[in-house]
């Protein structure tokens, strides 16, 4: 009797990882199972990664460095615009009447024109723009629009510097004038557009100059650099992709 229950619990035993087999075996043919470990990205990993177009900005045949920091001008410009995004300043906005004047010439760190992001930027590298741009205009007033934009016969270094006109006629004369057409395909001319340049833009397409920014290190995947500045919108300082997508009306690279 007991020789006889081994052989039913040997027999039931047999069945019972027969049928375990098989359910075994059906499992992997239905969904292809591997008991090796194996890793599937969702989405190729290049597609996920961003690119870069990366510019070694100590290995750009720019030796100047004004403020004696060891680091060169362009770089440093570059630098200070970068800084102006860890604490965005709110756009002032002249159609709402706000106070565009401020004694001493640059507002609170909290409020910016565009302009004033090229100012504080050039400061980092040592260049004070106003007083660069009063004493050019002191000594050239008559190459500048004072008189007929804002119906002034005098300088007024708290604000000169402030006005895009004004600056596009300083950096046209002052600095060295790069070219406006901007190709993305082309890598010459990719390469051109370093960071550290100044770019103006007509936002609206007026035929006029309204906003002004500078060049940054960051690039889209694509590897075009994006542009530090502040304008009504989005209303504060900003780095974004608009070399290809907006007009561009000037690019200079300063000092000359």
């Amino acid at each position: 009797m007991e020789k006889y229950r081994k052989r039913f619990n040997i027999k039931h035993l047999l069945i019972i990882i027969l049928v375990l087999v098989i359910v075994i075996a059906v499992i992997i043919s239905i969904n292809q199972f591997s008991f090796k470990k194996e890793y599937h990205p969702p989405t190729a990993l290049a597609d996920e990664l961003p690119r870069y177009r990366l510019i070694d900005m100590d290995n750009t045949g720019i030796t100047g460095d004004k403020d004696e920091d060891g680091i060169n001008d362009q770089k440093d410009i570059m630098q200070g615009a970068k800084k102006q995004l860890e604490n965005p300043a709110k756009t002032i906005n002249l159609e709402e009447g706000e106070l565009n004047y401020f004694s001493g010439g640059d507002p609170p760190e909290n409020l910016a024109s565009t302009e004033d992001i090229i100012a504080r930027a050039f400061l980092e590298a040592g260049f004070s723009l106003k007083d660069l741009v009063y004493e050019d205009i002191k000594e050239n007033f008559d190459q500048y629009k004072i008189k007929e934009i804002w119906n002034r016969s005098f300088c007024d270094p708290d604000i000169d510097y402030r006005r895009i006109q004004n600056l596009e006629i300083f950096f046209n004369k002052n600095a060295k004038i790069l070219d406006i057409l901007f190709n993305a395909s082309d890598e010459q001319n990719l390469n051109s557009w370093l960071p550290g340049d100044v770019v103006f833009f007509d936002m609206d397409r007026n035929s006029y100059s309204d906003n002004v920014g500078i060049i940054s290190d960051n690039t889209t995947r694509d590897g075009v650099p994006k542009v530090i500045y502040n304008y009504i919108d989005p209303g504060y300082t900003v780095e974004k992709d608009i070399l290809k997508e907006k007009t561009i009306t000037g690019h200079y690279r300063f000092p000359k």
